[in-house]
């Protein structure tokens, strides 16, 4: 670490007051570092991803849904701040912050946890030489973290977990619950109740989604079909996306929406000192001012194999070694269907294809039904239920779809069994 002060020095990690909260804060919060290192990786630099954890009062006997944005190497306060978080910013020109409760926020209906990985993500601090170099080791460094946040809060430890992220947490999510698995597996091991792992709007195969993208535009209306035939003949997967943004003009993250929503204010909270101080972080300083809200370092590191299929990962998550195998685990995707990136729902749909096995078989035999408003009736989108995999296409919902669609909580949670 450049500062003086290690993360590693903080113990206490409760979260009594936050700067621009006018209220006191529900629930049982915590936050600061853990360390990437532990019992099953004793080897490494010493560094600490920042986490932060917010629960419901009754915590201890919740289950927690851990979300991460994607990127690779996007901030998690994204998700934390301006989609499905606790709180909402609004930081004035010419005043100090205001800190409101999200309406939404899943932390109502569960602990909702992040942690701000990789390293150097933010206010995860690290050296170059601590970031990991491919992300089969950013997510061992997490995994480890997550162990180590566990035994640092061991009332929590037998809850139910819940992963969740999107975009690039489709390649993050299915390593990290593979590594959980594993994890339980080993003798003498720290046992985590994974008890489901949910993918929206995922990059998962992402030639197979790449393919798609014209298709998308195509049928939405965004191209022509001489464009289509131009972009499919010279265009190199990677960059089409992009093309179509030219040409449309449209917020490819949804077809419908205007823009993303401005980080400026999560980035000037990020860098207020007594923020810093209520959730025991690194004090703003020459070496540790926030001043992206991804890791360029993370970015780099990862760029070689960004474009590198999953699919296999998530078939031995569903299929285990048996049928009877225990271990199987529950998949969740969800598609936004106004997301026009390179996760759109066409593409997800040819990956979920690709899949075989008993458990991509039953997925594959089960009917679309209505996704329903419980309250309204209301038709919200469309599931395809197969038992261990599902896929929920969602309407009016784009590329941030638990932001689109607050009701996402209530159906993930009925997914999983809770």
């Amino acid at each position: 670490m450049k500062d003086t002060t290690s993360p590693m020095a903080y113990t206490d990690d409760r979260v009594l007051s936050l700067p621009g909260l006018n209220t006191p804060i529900e629930g049982v919060q915590f936050a600061g570092y853990v360390p990437v290192t532990g019992n099953a990786n004793p080897v490494g630099p010493e560094a600490g991803l920042f986490y932060w954890f917010a629960g419901t009062k009754d915590y201890a006997t919740r289950p927690t849904i851990i979300w991460t944005n994607g990127g690779p190497g996007s901030s998690s306060f994204w998700g934390f701040f301006l989609e499905n978080g606790p709180y909402e910013i609004l930081y004035p020109k010419d005043g100090a912050p205001t800190l409101t409760a999200r309406p939404s926020a899943w932390n109502q209906y569960a602990n909702y946890m992040i942690f701000e990985h990789p390293l150097s993500v933010t206010i995860s601090f690290a050296e170059d030489e601590q970031v990991p170099k491919t992300v089969e080791q950013g997510m061992d460094q997490y995994y480890q973290a997550l162990l180590n946040f566990l035994a640092k809060h061991p009332e929590i430890l037998k809850n139910p977990i819940i992963l969740a992220g999107e975009s690039y947490a489709g390649t993050y999510l299915p390593l990290l619950a593979k590594l959980i698995v594993e994890g339980n597996a080993k003798s003498g091991g720290t046992v985590l109740n994974l008890i489901g792992t949910v993918l929206l709007d995922a990059w998962v195969d992402p030639w197979t989604q790449m393919a798609a993208d014209t298709t998308y535009a195509f049928m939405h209306g965004l191209i022509s079909a001489s464009q289509k035939e131009i972009l499919d003949k010279n265009v190199p997967l990677p960059v089409v996306n992009g093309e179509i943004q030219t040409l449309s003009g449209v917020y490819m993250a949804n077809i419908a929406g205007k823009g993303d929503p401005p980080f400026d204010p999560v980035m000037d909270y990020l860098n207020n000192d007594d923020f810093r101080k209520a959730v025991h972080a690194l004090p703003v300083g020459p070496h540790t001012t926030v001043t992206q809200n991804w890791s360029a370092v993370v970015s780099a590191n990862y760029e070689a194999r960004v474009n590198e299929s999953f699919v296999s990962v998530v078939k031995e998550l569903l299929e285990g070694k048996s049928p009877d195998d225990k271990a199987r685990q529950k998949i969740i995707v969800i598609s936004g269907l106004n997301d026009a990136k390179d996760c759109n729902f066409l593409g997800t749909g040819e990956w979920l294809n690709k899949l075989d096995g008993i458990a991509a078989a039953q997925f594959k035999m089960a009917r679309t039904t209505q996704w329903l408003d419980p309250g309204t009736k209301e038709v919200l989108g469309f599931e395809q239920n197969g038992g261990l995999l599902r896929w929920l296409k969602v309407l009016n919902a784009g590329h941030l779809a638990v932001l689109d669609q607050p009701l996402l909580i209530q159906y993930i949670l009925k997914a999983v069994g809770l």
